[in-house]
């Protein structure tokens, strides 16, 4: 194996060119080409992008075993206070939302007019420690974690692997399927490693081009069915070319559930009725 735990690279690009495995990929693509074309992102995507940093960071926060509704994280993304009196599935549930929207203000504008106004690149691990950094930051804040124990992973090499992840010859699904696999099984981090492993596969997808909305809303299927998530994830675990490649599916349909939320809230974004 090439990484602690997982499927060897070569595994990933075997399992990722399997038909039935491509044919989900592209109907993931169909569906982010959809939400891409959204009328209500036209004008309005940066508001698309913050209701989804919302919806994913409750959709995180479930996974993470921290239930809160989305209505009531909307509102403490309005009037953030800190999280000094936060109860600790609140205070994750902030501290991730923090991370998913921090993240999203690092996104390309989604429709720039004028050439080379892009942003500068991010090197990846500075990303990885910063998801990290805001996922606790409200935990650190309410005393429930030490400082010292924020944006430190488990171990160089269990970091490492993950970074390897990123770099896998495949499709960018399959890199931030590879990526959300790795960080839920290794646990990267503590807590919150599920949330920086999505963090880090949503800005695969974005910055790949794949989902240049920054709107779809790729954790909501698994919070739906974290039983049904646990099942598909043993395909990866398991190593071999047919479980990766189930599991790959099943990435892309949460990528294809996702991209559908963006276009439900593109077309609130529209109406103006988000919180409705």
């Amino acid at each position: 194996m090439e990484t602690p735990a997982g499927p060897a690279s070569a595994t990933v690009r075997a399992a990722a060119s399997r038909p039935g495995v491509r044919a989900a990929f592209d109907r993931a693509h169909q569906a982010l080409g959809d939400l891409r074309f959204a009328e209500g992102l036209r004008r309005g995507w940066q508001e698309a992008r913050a209701e989804a940093a919302v919806r994913e960071a409750a959709a995180l926060a479930v996974l993470e075993g921290a239930r809160v509704t989305v209505d009531d994280l909307r509102t403490h993304s309005m009037r953030d206070t800190g999280g000094a009196d936060f109860d600790p599935a609140t205070a994750l549930a902030v501290g991730i939302w923090r991370s998913q929207w921090n993240m999203a203000s690092r996104f390309e504008p989604l429709n720039q007019r004028r050439a080379g106004a892009g942003r500068a690149p991010v090197p990846l691990p500075a990303l990885v420690a910063s998801l990290h950094r805001d996922a606790c930051s409200a935990l650190v804040a309410s005393g429930r974690l030490r400082a010292g124990r924020v944006a430190i992973p488990a171990s160089p090499a269990v970091l490492a692997a993950a970074m390897a992840r990123t770099r896998i010859d495949a499709p960018a699904i399959a890199r931030a399927g590879a990526v959300i696999a790795h960080f839920r099984q290794c646990e990267v981090f503590s807590p919150a490693s599920v949330a920086v492993g999505a963090g880090l596969a949503r800005w695969i997808l974005v910055s790949s081009g794949v989902d240049p909305t920054g709107a779809a809303v790729v954790s909501a299927a698994d919070a739906l069915d974290p039983v049904g998530a646990a099942r598909a994830l043993a395909g990866w675990a398991s190593g071999d070319e047919a479980g990766v490649g189930e599991w790959l599916v099943h990435v892309a349909q949460c990528v294809e559930y996702g991209a559908r939320i963006g276009r439900d809230i593109a077309v609130h974004v529209q109406a103006r009725t988000l919180g409705d």
